[in-house]
């Protein structure tokens, strides 16, 4: 199986032992951030979660340009997999940053008024929105540099072999919950 990206190479899924996965490699520059939106964007096409992860990509994608050694010169990786049926995972490993992702604490809409937009911080607010738009998110150390991921969720029909010995009721059972 293979898959066109958007720049018109071929990106060919690897084997893993959880399932299939896609990875691309994209220079640390903020007009990457759009490209690698489309990456995902194009391998998730028929996700359910396909917008979520999306959002998460873009999000993780400009924080590796804007607050690691990707964005001085380097390069950042982003890997789609989808591990097991009603999953689908996006990390973004970068160069690494002098200090450890965070999602910023929210923000209260209602306390905030016009003249307060300066004082809105400026860091972990993308890490925010990741956290709200994934089922789960983390990161981990990768050498010298670091993988943060999104992984999202939905469900998915269970269709059982046989039935479960608590699906039926016993032999001799009335509707009533008195025995025969």
């Amino acid at each position: 199986m293979m898959a066109a990206n958007p720049a018109g190479a071929d990106v060919r899924p690897a084997e893993s032992q959880r399932g299939l996965r896609w990875m691309r490699v994209f220079p640390g520059t903020l007009d990457q951030v759009a490209e690698a939106r489309r990456f995902v964007a194009c391998l998730l096409d028929e996700c359910p979660a396909r917008d979520a992860l999306v959002s998460c990509a873009s999000e993780l994608s400009a924080n590796a340009v804007v607050h690691t050694a990707s964005g001085a010169g380097g390069y950042f990786t982003v890997e789609v997999t989808c591990p097991r049926s009603g999953v689908a995972r996006i990390s973004v490993t970068d160069a690494g940053g002098p200090t450890e992702p965070a999602a910023g604490p929210p923000v209260d809409a209602d306390t905030v008024n016009e003249d307060d937009v300066d004082d809105l911080p400026v860091c972990g607010l993308g890490l925010a929105l990741v956290a709200a738009s994934a089922s789960c998110w983390g990161h981990h150390e990768t050498g010298p540099g670091r993988t943060v991921w999104a992984e999202a969720s939905w469900p998915v029909a269970v269709l059982a072999a046989h039935r479960a010995p608590w699906a039926t009721a016993p032999r001799g059972w009335r509707d009533g919950g008195g025995a025969a």
